[in-house]
Protein backbone atom coordinates (compact mmCIF):
# COMPACT_ATOMS: atom_id res chain seq x y z
CA UNK A 1 0.00 0.00 0.00
CA UNK A 2 1.34 3.62 -1.08
CA UNK A 3 2.60 5.63 1.65
CA UNK A 4 -0.11 8.24 2.67
CA UNK A 5 0.61 12.35 2.34
CA UNK A 6 0.26 12.58 5.91
CA UNK A 7 1.86 10.07 8.20
CA UNK A 8 -0.77 8.84 10.81
CA UNK A 9 0.82 7.76 14.35
CA UNK A 10 0.71 3.80 14.76
CA UNK A 11 -1.27 4.32 18.54
CA UNK A 12 -4.80 3.29 18.12
CA UNK A 13 -6.05 6.14 20.33
CA UNK A 14 -4.42 8.16 18.21
CA UNK A 15 -6.53 7.27 15.58
CA UNK A 16 -9.47 7.44 17.03
CA UNK A 17 -8.75 10.93 17.82
CA UNK A 18 -7.92 11.26 14.44
CA UNK A 19 -11.06 9.73 12.93
CA UNK A 20 -13.61 11.35 15.36
CA UNK A 21 -11.87 14.79 14.46
CA UNK A 22 -12.83 14.24 10.63
CA UNK A 23 -16.62 13.15 11.57
CA UNK A 24 -17.03 16.22 13.42
CA UNK A 25 -15.39 18.23 10.43
CA UNK A 26 -17.19 16.57 7.71
CA UNK A 27 -20.98 16.87 9.34
CA UNK A 28 -19.93 20.48 9.93
CA UNK A 29 -18.93 20.51 5.89
CA UNK A 30 -22.56 18.81 5.05
CA UNK A 31 -24.38 21.32 7.72
CA UNK A 32 -22.56 23.99 5.73
CA UNK A 33 -23.68 22.61 2.43
CA UNK A 34 -27.10 21.86 3.06
CA UNK A 35 -27.61 25.37 3.99
CA UNK A 36 -25.77 27.02 1.17
CA UNK A 37 -28.12 24.94 -1.30
CA UNK A 38 -31.18 26.58 0.86
CA UNK A 39 -29.86 29.79 -0.04
CA UNK A 40 -29.54 29.12 -3.53
CA UNK A 41 -32.67 27.43 -4.34
CA UNK A 42 -34.58 30.70 -1.90
CA UNK A 43 -32.57 33.07 -4.42
CA UNK A 44 -33.74 31.24 -7.86
CA UNK A 45 -37.60 31.01 -6.58
CA UNK A 46 -36.80 34.85 -5.89
CA UNK A 47 -35.81 35.66 -8.95
CA UNK A 48 -38.13 36.38 -11.68
CA UNK A 49 -36.33 34.84 -14.82
CA UNK A 50 -34.73 37.76 -17.37
CA UNK A 51 -37.54 38.77 -20.03
CA UNK A 52 -36.69 38.07 -23.41
CA UNK A 53 -35.31 41.63 -25.32
CA UNK A 54 -38.61 42.88 -27.54
CA UNK A 55 -36.05 43.35 -30.36
CA UNK A 56 -33.00 41.64 -31.87
CA UNK A 57 -30.71 42.72 -34.37
CA UNK A 58 -28.46 39.95 -35.84
CA UNK A 59 -25.21 40.99 -37.29
CA UNK A 60 -23.06 39.77 -40.02
CA UNK A 61 -20.06 37.86 -39.97
CA UNK A 62 -17.12 39.37 -41.10
CA UNK A 63 -14.89 42.65 -40.22
CA UNK A 64 -17.36 44.84 -40.96
CA UNK A 65 -19.99 43.06 -38.49
CA UNK A 66 -23.05 44.99 -40.34
CA UNK A 67 -26.77 44.56 -39.23
CA UNK A 68 -27.93 41.33 -41.53
CA UNK A 69 -31.55 41.02 -40.03
CA UNK A 70 -33.75 41.85 -37.62
CA UNK A 71 -36.21 40.48 -35.45
CA UNK A 72 -39.43 40.88 -32.38
CA UNK A 73 -37.59 39.14 -29.20
CA UNK A 74 -40.17 36.49 -29.61
CA UNK A 75 -38.51 34.99 -32.71
CA UNK A 76 -38.15 31.10 -32.87
CA UNK A 77 -35.27 31.76 -35.70
CA UNK A 78 -32.91 33.10 -33.87
CA UNK A 79 -31.63 34.43 -30.49
CA UNK A 80 -28.04 35.22 -31.79
CA UNK A 81 -27.29 39.27 -32.09
CA UNK A 82 -27.83 41.97 -29.82
CA UNK A 83 -31.31 42.78 -27.86
CA UNK A 84 -32.31 46.69 -29.38
CA UNK A 85 -34.84 48.97 -28.72
CA UNK A 86 -37.63 49.84 -30.50
CA UNK A 87 -35.76 53.10 -32.00
CA UNK A 88 -32.71 51.27 -32.52
CA UNK A 89 -34.41 49.09 -34.96
CA UNK A 90 -36.62 51.44 -36.72
CA UNK A 91 -33.52 52.85 -37.69
CA UNK A 92 -31.91 50.66 -39.03
CA UNK A 93 -34.44 49.33 -41.21
CA UNK A 94 -35.47 53.05 -42.25
CA UNK A 95 -31.04 52.99 -42.83
CA UNK A 96 -29.34 50.56 -43.78
CA UNK A 97 -30.86 49.05 -47.22
CA UNK A 98 -29.40 45.61 -46.81
CA UNK A 99 -31.45 44.82 -43.30
CA UNK A 100 -34.16 42.52 -43.88
CA UNK A 101 -36.64 42.24 -41.70
CA UNK A 102 -37.07 38.48 -40.30
CA UNK A 103 -39.90 36.84 -42.62
CA UNK A 104 -41.50 34.77 -39.95
CA UNK A 105 -41.82 37.41 -36.62
CA UNK A 106 -42.28 40.26 -39.22
CA UNK A 107 -40.94 42.99 -37.03
CA UNK A 108 -41.92 45.57 -39.60
CA UNK A 109 -45.06 45.15 -39.40
CA UNK A 110 -45.20 44.79 -35.98
CA UNK A 111 -43.65 48.49 -36.04
CA UNK A 112 -45.99 49.69 -38.15
CA UNK A 113 -43.69 50.23 -40.98
CA UNK A 114 -45.91 48.26 -43.15
CA UNK A 115 -49.10 50.26 -42.86
CA UNK A 116 -47.94 53.82 -44.61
Amino acid sequence: MPEPLLPLPPALDQLLVIRRWLELTLARVDERITAVRAIDEERARRRPPPEPPCWWVEYGIGVSRRPDRVHTGACKITNRGKPATRDGVLEILRTVLSVIACPLCRPDSELGLLDS
